[in-house]
């Protein structure tokens, strides 16, 4: 690009123009293609706070590296674009005195080419804007704030004739008293929204006043046109005539609804405070934030120190006196912890003047500093000296009960309400050999549980958990000699007032023995009832055939007595087979072959089979279903159910003659009850009826025979069929059995 100068020298005009660019008032630099500085005037050079020898011949962004990231890309715009590069108020880095700031300019980049074309350098024209843009910013501001308070303040104006009580106000004094905005308003109208009691001895008597000063000025109650009842404020001026009497009065008026409500319950959470400060007993104190002096004590402050509080007053450190000379070093960490967080909190004891040694905590906070004031410590003080005493008596209880859980053989274990085990006795460790800690991890107990039953000791106990039901499982544990035993684990819930588990207390008894020995039983039972099948069935047999052979015989003693074995091998048979079950029942193995079959069929030949056997009863059988009953079950089962209800009804109602059966239907079971009107039970003995080897008593206490087992197997054999058993009976009236199946789904 080519200058129009004159014909002048070319050193001279190069003299001339370096002049003059020294002395402009903005900042002038050339850099080269390179980025390094080959000329910067004054200004620039004052604008960067740098000298002539800390940039002339050296790298802007060696010398501004907070600069490289923005102007590189205005450099390479330049560049590309071959023309120059305007920014107005261009925000750049720059480090002054040493810190890093946001400075304002406006910027010309001018590209100087030669004559053939080629990039020289760089012209960059700076003036720096800083100031007028902070200006600008602030004078934006200022008129966001004060927009913003017009909007928000909320305040009515009004314009009142004191001659004529003309009033003329703004919208917003309208929708203070309920109306709309272009409702007229009078003043004698405005007046009727006064309380009464506000307009007598609030609002007419700063009204006097203000004839005499000038001023008006009140806080009163109105109730708006709507029934809501508000707290007004207004601030006036009378404004004279020319004679000198009140003429006109101007003012504002505010709703201070909200904050009097704040005000008033301000004032009764204080009352409330207070009147708990009373019945919690707490003391109540503030501290100096910095010097951590006391003051604003409050009579129970005093009181716990030992002081007449309507007689004695305390300075700021007659509180530290009383403090027990142990506890001195607990105090200044909790001090200087206040410091740090804001939060005091400690526990020491303090002796009164009398001797008497008390333990007191004390508890504050932070409030932080509000309209000038300093920040300060508001705490309470509480005498914990029975508190404490009953902490020693618990933990001395703790201790004795610890002692005693340890000194015990049986394993002892406690759990939380979430099922978290937190505490075993040193029989754990004895048997186990393992660590207390191991125990206390999550499910660490499990490691001695035998794996073939963690998985249902685990299932079994959130269960009990969960549903807060006694647990009871029985479980082999791994010894520290590498052998499982077996242990029965019980575990009580204890509940709170509310019916929540506070803690569960559990044990876990070594039953090794008692196992081996049942089984030693259920193999013996196994054995006898094999060694003895044979014998039986010999004798059955020849019975049988004696009977062929001498049935029609006329000697009755002979068929009686044939008709009395064969009784009394059945029933020995019913017994093994009894003893049988229980064995399998107890191992899990009781065989069950399931199929579908007519309820009301076997029921009948049930009855029927039973009647050739015993005509001592009458048997009446009611059904109530017009229609077949099938069930998909195990018929010789439910055959051996059904024969020990009637069986029993016989058995247990030897002066009655008659039992009721009847089947039927129940939702989406089949139903059947067996009645007899015998001896009955009384609420003990129904609670134990279902147990193994339990057996109900006559008048005379004597105990029917048996061995008690048949209800036991009865109730077993319907759980596996997803049934139900029960009873209803009443003394010396009779019992009536039930128990219903699910019915067969085709």
């Amino acid at each position: 690009m080519k200058a129009n100068f004159p014909q002048i020298p070319i050193s001279l005009k190069e003299n001339v123009l370096e002049n003059v660019l020294q002395k402009t008032p903005f900042g002038f630099s050339l850099v080269n293609e390179d980025y390094v500085f080959e000329f910067a005037n004054d200004e620039w050079l004052n604008i960067v706070q740098k000298t002539r020898q800390e940039v002339l011949g050296k790298k802007m962004f060696d010398i501004f590296p907070e600069t490289e990231i923005q102007l590189l890309s205005i450099f390479d715009h330049v560049k590309k674009n071959k023309e120059p590069f305007y920014s107005p108020e261009h925000s750049i880095k720059l480090k002054r005195a040493g810190v890093l700031q946001d400075v304002f300019f406006n910027f010309v980049y001018q590209p100087i080419y030669s004559e053939c074309g080629e990039l020289q350098c760089f012209a960059i024209v700076a003036i720096e804007v800083t100031g007028l843009v902070g200006i600008r910013n602030k004078i934006k501001d200022e008129e966001e704030r004060l927009r913003l308070a017009t909007e928000s303040s909320h305040t009515a104006t009004w314009d009142l004739n004191l001659k004529n009580s003309e009033i003329i106000h703004s919208s917003y004094l309208s929708q203070i008293f309920g109306y709309e905005n272009d409702d007229e308003i009078s003043h004698l109208k405005l007046r009727t929204h006064l309380v009464e009691y506000d307009r007598i001895n609030i609002v007419d008597k700063a009204f006097q006043r203000a004839l005499k000063t000038g001023k008006y000025q009140y806080e009163a109650r109105i109730i708006d046109k709507k029934g809501n009842l508000k707290w007004v404020f207004t601030n006036g001026k009378i404004f004279p005539d020319e004679k000198g009497q009140p003429a006109r009065m101007l003012g504002v008026m505010q709703d201070i609804t909200e904050r009097k409500n704040n005000e008033i319950l301000l004032q009764e959470s204080h009352h409330q405070l207070n009147t708990a400060l009373d019945a919690t007993k707490l003391g109540k104190f503030d501290m100096d934030y910095e010097t951590q002096q006391k003051y604003n004590f409050s009579p129970r402050f005093l009181s716990i120190l030992g002081y007449d509080a309507d007689t004695e007053t305390i300075d700021s450190k007659v509180f530290e006196s009383h403090i027990h000379p142990k506890y001195l070093k607990i105090r200044a960490a909790a001090l200087k912890q206040a410091k740090e967080t804001g939060d005091l909190f400690y526990q020491t004891k303090i002796i009164l003047r009398e001797g008497q040694v008390k333990w007191i905590e004390i508890y504050g906070r932070l409030l932080e500093s509000y309209k000038g004031s300093k920040p300060y410590i508001s705490g309470t003080m509480r005498d914990i000296t029975d508190l404490k005493e009953f902490e020693s008596s618990i933990k001395e209880s703790e201790k004795k009960y610890r002692f005693l859980a340890d000194a015990i053989p049986q394993i002892v274990w406690i759990g939380e309400s979430d099922g978290r085990l937190t505490y075993f006795n040193q029989a754990t460790m004895d048997y186990s050999g393992k660590n207390y800690n191991t125990f206390l991890e999550e499910d660490g107990w499990l490691s001695i549980v035998h794996p073939d039953e963690r998985a249902e000791n685990q299932r079994l106990w959130m269960k009990s958990v969960t549903t807060k039901t006694p647990f009871t499982y029985e479980h082999r544990f791994l010894g520290k000699n590498g052998e499982y035993r077996w242990f029965l684990s019980r575990a009580t819930p204890q509940l709170d007032e509310m019916g929540n588990v506070k803690k569960w207390v559990g044990t876990s008894t070594d039953i090794d023995e008692m196992k081996r020995l049942d089984q030693h039983k259920n193999d013996f039972i196994k054995i006898a009832n094999h060694e003895l099948k044979t014998p039986v069935t010999t004798i059955k047999g020849y019975v049988q055939l004696l009977k062929k052979m001498r049935g029609d015989s006329e000697d009755k003693f002979l068929v009686n007595s044939l008709n009395t074995i064969e009784n009394q091998i059945n029933k020995l048979n019913q017994l093994m087979g009894e003893l049988l079950d229980i064995s399998r029942i107890e191992s899990g193995q009781l065989p069950l072959h399931k199929g579908d079959f007519s309820l009301v069929k076997l029921v009948t030949e049930t009855i029927e089979d039973i009647k050739a056997a015993d005509q001592s009863h009458q048997i009446n059988f009611e059904l109530s279903h017009t229609s077949d009953v099938e069930v998909f079950a195990d018929k010789d089962r439910i055959t051996q159910v059904l024969n020990n209800l009637l069986t029993n009804a016989i058995k247990y109602s030897p002066n009655k003659k008659e039992v009721h059966v009847k089947l039927f239907i129940d939702g989406k079971c089949a139903v059947v009850s067996v009645e007899d009107f015998g001896i009955g039970m009384n609420e003990e003995e129904l609670s134990k009826i279902f147990e193994r080897f339990y057996r109900v008593s006559g008048k005379d206490e004597v105990t029917f025979p048996g061995f008690g087992i048949g209800l036991f197997i009865v109730k077993d054999i319907l759980d596996r069929h997803h049934g139900k058993i029960w009873v209803e009976s009443e003394k010396n009236k009779g019992s009536k059995f039930y128990f219903s199946l699910p019915l067969f789904k085709n």
